[in-house]
């Protein structure tokens, strides 16, 4: 699956992960600052969410962890 704002809105607070940990730090957090999505990774870098699901900068995740 790939984390765009549609899908993103429904995961604020919960953290998103991958099965093959490609290109990122996962675990992934959705985060929500001034109305805006931000996926924050394992280090703590916010990256904005893309706003369609075939944008380049989209991120890969397989599951969500509660």
């Amino acid at each position: 699956m790939r984390l765009c704002k549609k899908s993103a809105e429904k995961l604020v607070g919960k953290k998103v992960d991958s099965k093959r940990r490609l290109f990122g730090y996962y675990p992934i957090e959705i985060i929500k600052i001034n109305g805006e999505l931000y996926a924050k990774d394992a280090v703590g870098v916010c990256s904005p969410i893309p706003e369609k699901e075939d944008d380049f900068n989209c991120f890969n995740y397989d599951f969500v962890v509660e």
